[in-house]
């Protein structure tokens, strides 16, 4: 008799377009986890951290993933495709260590777990009103004053991975060369026909120097389109 709650995550495997290998990374396993798990019973079953997290993961209760009754429910839980990972990388002036990437499409970027620390869920409404599903989304926290009084020290930037041409002119996150990442008002500064593409690189905070750089020196992770502030 065929297992229901290895059946059930199969599923929702499935029904979410997910695959097995990101998932076990996701519950902090070895890449073959689930398949293990699923194809050949082992382990025999999901012990609570790993049932909880594929719970977040696929969007669902864990009582339909086998959670013994009268265990306390965790907390609310947002579908694999609804969450936008914020990056465990300052998104302001400084070091750091931008080895964030894992791909990048026309979709967006996709970030290396372990730099995701948390995720965010916004509104179907605000969505729409971004021109962007979650996917195509990532977030970053702002350090330093360089961007003030536009942005703020510990502020949260949603940037759109889909977007790293620098026009029109606008606010963009760029991956900076000491391995960091911060946050710059981008804007083509060369003319038409010009051999190479200048790209004036500036801070709306006037203590901060402005540069002038071609578009092949600078790594634009994506467009800025909002903001959480405290």
């Amino acid at each position: 008799m065929t297992d229901p709650v290895r059946k059930r995550i199969r599923q929702l495997i499935g029904d979410n377009k997910l695959d097995m290998k990101s998932l076990s990374l996701a519950l902090g396993k070895n890449h073959a986890y689930l398949q293990q798990y699923l194809e050949r019973g082992i382990p025999k079953e999901l012990n609570e951290r790993s049932r909880l997290l594929l719970a977040e993961q696929l969007g669902v209760d864990e009582a339909e993933l086998g959670a013994p009754q009268g265990v306390r429910p965790g907390r609310p839980v947002a579908r694999a495709q609804e969450q936008i990972p914020e990056i465990d990388v300052h998104a302001g002036a400084g070091g750091g260590g931008f080895t964030a990437l894992e791909s990048h499409s026309a979709n967006g970027m996709t970030f290396s777990r372990e730099v995701v620390r948390d995720h965010w869920r916004l509104p179907d409404w605000l969505l729409y009103s971004l021109n962007a599903k979650p996917g195509n989304l990532a977030a970053f926290p702002v350090q330093g004053d360089s961007m003030s009084p536009t942005l703020l020290d510990g502020d949260v930037v949603f940037v759109d991975t889909r977007i790293r041409q620098p026009s029109p002119p606008g606010l963009f996150v760029l991956a900076d060369e000491f391995g960091g990442v911060i946050v710059k008002r981008l804007e083509v500064s060369s003319g038409p026909g010009e051999e190479d593409i200048m790209v004036r690189v500036g801070s709306d905070n006037p203590h901060h120097m402005t540069k002038e750089l071609r578009l092949d020196e600078i790594s634009i992770v994506g467009r800025y389109v909002g903001r959480f502030t405290r």
